[in-house]
């Protein structure tokens, strides 16, 4: 009878060891099988949640860069509208056209005209407005009115000028939004040569004539008795651009 328990005794043993074999294969086999696979896989492919990640990463800080400089520009211009037209030449980067050639560019231009003895035989072409001086009333102009006033403490006027004989006159004129007006002194500064040459005027010694944080309209002068130019004076003119101003010290 002894015998025939420990026989029996040795049986349920042996199943529950048998029991928990069967556990254990299924465990030992499942992390053999999961290792094999890992060391079948190429490398590189275990960092690839961490290459996914770095580019991702990459992209969102391009983006943000990108922005930055935009804004960048913006603020150096003195809040000028932002403003993605023709790309400026070496002389007039960082700035903004107002004309282009001789168009006007309509996201910062409200409206363009000639005035005075100017009206009756100036035009726009497609490179440069052509400025007739007629004889009559002694004043003429070319006036651009700005959809959005300008900040002339922190902008330069640039723009590209000649005349048939070299010996013409072209003053600009600048009104604030109270209509305030200042004239540029007929001087070397505003006399043109024969051949194209750049011209930048910076206006920050009359800040205290008018409102240069509010400028709405930029006019260039070629009348007799304004200018001083003769009555059948030819002025050509192009790239009219508002960029940075240079730092100067006054007086």
């Amino acid at each position: 009878m002894g015998k025939i328990l420990d026989a029996l005794e040795n049986r349920n043993t042996k199943k529950q060891v048998s029991g928990l074999g069967i556990h254990d294969e299924l465990a030992r086999t499942y992390f053999q099988a999961s290792r094999k696979a890992a060391k079948n896989k190429p490398g590189w492919l275990m960092f690839m949640p961490w290459l996914i990640t770095a580019a991702v990463a990459l992209i969102a800080a391009a983006v943000v860069l990108s922005r930055s400089s935009i804004d960048i520009k913006v603020r150096l211009l003195g809040e000028v509208p932002a403003f993605n037209g023709p790309a400026a030449d070496k002389d007039m980067e960082k700035g903004e056209f107002l004309v282009k050639g001789g168009q006007p560019q309509e996201i910062l231009v409200k409206n363009v005209y000639f005035a005075g003895d100017g009206k009756p035989f100036s035009g726009a072409q497609e490179e440069e407005m052509v400025l007739r001086n007629a004889r009559g009333s002694g004043w003429a102009n070319y006036t651009i009115e700005l959809k959005e006033p300008v900040d002339l403490n922190k902008l330069d006027i640039k723009y590209s000028a000649k005349g048939t004989r070299g010996d013409e006159y072209l003053v600009l004129v600048i009104t604030d939004s109270n209509n305030r007006t200042y004239r540029m002194e007929k001087d070397l500064s505003s006399a043109v040569s024969s051949e194209w040459k750049r011209y930048t005027v910076n206006f920050r010694p009359a800040k205290k004539i008018l409102d240069l944080a509010n400028i709405t309209v930029i006019k260039f002068e070629f009348g007799s008795l304004t200018a001083g130019n003769y009555s059948s004076a030819v002025i050509y003119l192009k790239d009219v651009c508002l960029t940075k101003a240079r730092r100067l010290k006054w007086q």
